[in-house]
């Protein structure tokens, strides 16, 4: 009896982990291709190649985006406070729009969960752990694990 329910408990998980690994995959594309475009439109070095990487990146819960910041930031001090100004806008509006659009809606359709849900349980994991608390809960929620009770 406990091992058809182990089964069982771990085919929803596997199906659960591969809707959560495709709703990042949409996140991760959104954000490398937004974040191309504005760097392209302000004429940043190596704008495709910061903007693929942005992209992969954003596979590490808020370490990967932080990296990626403080790089395109970089990049853009070569040339001009400008581009400095207009790659800090990108990424206070984009991380806006991702935490309190983009992030709850792909992950409630990809993984059946509650937006609020899945914000709670990042920064719960965020705060408790850091960034390792972060990723824990953010894939035990994307697996079908949910708060006993």
């Amino acid at each position: 009896m406990s091992r058809t329910r182990l089964d069982g408990t771990l085919r929803r998980a596997e199906v659960r982990m591969g809707r959560w690994l495709i709703g990042q995959g949409s996140l991760m594309l959104i954000l490398g291709l937004t974040s191309t475009v504005v760097y392209v439109a302000l004429h940043m070095r190596y704008a495709y190649a910061l903007g693929a990487l942005t992209g992969l990146l954003n596979i590490i819960p808020v370490l990967g985006a932080a990296l990626c910041i403080v790089l395109a930031l970089l990049v853009a001090a070569i040339d001009s406070w400008g581009r400095v100004i207009g790659v800090a806008t990108f990424y206070v509006a984009y991380l806006w729009l991702e935490n309190s659009f983009l992030t709850p809606r792909i992950m409630k359709s990809s993984v059946d969960l509650p937006g609020l849900a899945i914000i709670a349980a990042l920064l719960l994991g965020s705060e408790l752990q850091g960034v390792v608390g972060a990723m824990v809960v953010s894939a035990h929620r994307g697996a079908g694990g949910r708060a006993a009770g």
